[in-house]
């Protein structure tokens, strides 16, 4: 098995992993736990699978070296704040039956990621990405007329991971060594609301071993995905990495639709139609620009 199938093997598996992602939290019933308690389960128990892997990995020379970087640390405790208000809003429309405005969430988030990139990073586009972002956004409209409510979980978690991506690419960290820093900056705090959370409750959890192995089994899950991705990362075309990543929420909006039986009223459809021709063409134009580069280098 070659080194490039490992990682097409690693890419799916991750990206897979992050589709079925619903199945799981929807285990954790949110009368008995709510969304901010999960959250701050999530942290805690994978910032401790990430101090393993980071220690299995040598990355603590990066840690050590982002600790005597103040610039650096503050842009990594604002990734750590965005990268928790995606996971709390992903939890609580997983939780309240919305995993199909959530697939919607990361199908606009690539093209929102690629806006912010030419805003703050001066990178171009073609005139296609350029009207492809466009219907994106008149997909959005179309939704938010048809049912008179702005789709702001798909919104949030759309502009949380495009903002959380643009911070990451400041802080230079590796991937699970950032995302230990990240969870070590939340952990205190959430640590402290674990305490609240079970003195407050006012209903007490009726299969206490299930419902707390699946809250730390949460940790070790959050990160897998994560460590498959970075390992892709290494031998995967970043365009076939592109491609890819719409594997995830394909399977959320399928799961929502087939499993889930959420409601999908005819605007909602039609905004979602918009928004997938979006995203063919701009993976479309991804696809010309990448064969312009490799027949310069060919020629």
């Amino acid at each position: 098995m070659n080194e490039k199938f490992q990682g097409y093997a690693a890419a799916l598996s991750a990206y897979t992993l992050w589709g079925i992602f619903p199945l799981y939290w929807r285990l954790i019933p949110s009368n008995l736990v709510s969304s901010s308690e999960v959250i701050c389960h999530r942290i805690v128990w994978s910032l401790l699978t990430l101090t393993v892997l980071t220690t299995i990995f040598r990355q603590w020379d990066s840690v050590f070296v982002l600790l005597r970087d103040t610039k650096r640390l503050l842009l990594c405790s604002l990734a750590a704040v965005l990268i928790s208000i995606n996971w709390l809003v992903f939890i609580w429309a997983v939780q309240n039956k919305h995993v199909v405005e959530a697939s919607l969430g990361y199908f606009i988030n690539p093209l929102l990621t690629v806006l912010l990139a030419v805003l703050f990073f001066r990178e171009r586009m073609s005139t296609l990405q350029w009207v492809s972002i466009g219907l994106a956004f008149v997909g959005v409209a179309v939704m938010t007329w048809s049912t008179g409510l702005v789709p702001w979980i798909a919104l949030t978690l759309a502009t949380s991971f495009a903002c959380y991506a643009a911070v990451k690419k400041r802080t230079t960290m590796p991937a699970v060594a950032g995302l230990g820093m990240e969870t070590a900056i939340l952990a205190p705090l959430s640590a402290i609301a674990l305490v609240y959370f079970r003195r407050s409750a006012i209903t007490p959890i009726e299969d206490p071993v299930y419902i707390y192995t699946l809250l730390v089994l949460g940790g070790p899950i959050t990160t897998l995905p994560l460590v498959l991705f970075a390992a892709a990362a290494k031998s995967v075309p970043l365009v076939a990495v592109g491609m890819l990543q719409y594997i995830g929420p394909t399977i959320q909006f399928l799961l929502a639709y087939f499993f889930f039986r959420e409601e999908i009223s005819g605007g909602r459809m039609a905004g979602f139609v918009l928004v997938w021709t979006a995203l063919a063409l701009f993976a479309w134009a991804i696809l010309q620009t990448e064969k312009k580069k490799k027949s310069r280098v060919e020629s």
